[in-house]
């Protein structure tokens, strides 16, 4: 199967085959497209529970259903660095290890 570059921004959950470095932190990766669709689901994923969290605003004392929402979150955040420092070039696994989520 064949990789190609390509260059991921997790704030802006942007997956490109060209370099935007104004647009953030750039990760950059060698994946095949089967792998760039895992991680835009992980983004979506991700995108999603943060929505959810949300709507638990407006009730300050029910933690635990938040609580929950943000431990989901967590871990697709996470599971992204983890995709992107297995697919990523040896400047992207320094820059995710020095970040020590895992």
């Amino acid at each position: 199967m064949v990789r190609n570059k390509y260059f991921v921004t997790v704030d802006t959950k942007e997956v490109s085959e060209v370099s935007l470095p104004d647009n953030g932190i750039e990760y950059e990766i060698y994946a095949t497209p089967e792998e760039v669709k895992e991680m835009e689901v992980l983004f979506a994923e991700k995108e999603k529970n943060a929505k959810d969290a949300v709507k638990f605003v407006g009730k300050p004392f029910d933690e635990r259903p938040v609580d929950a929402k943000r431990d989901n979150y967590e871990e697709y955040l996470i599971a992204i660095y983890r995709k992107l420092y297995e697919l990523g070039t040896v400047e992207t696994k320094k820059k995710i290890q020095e970040l020590h989520l895992f």
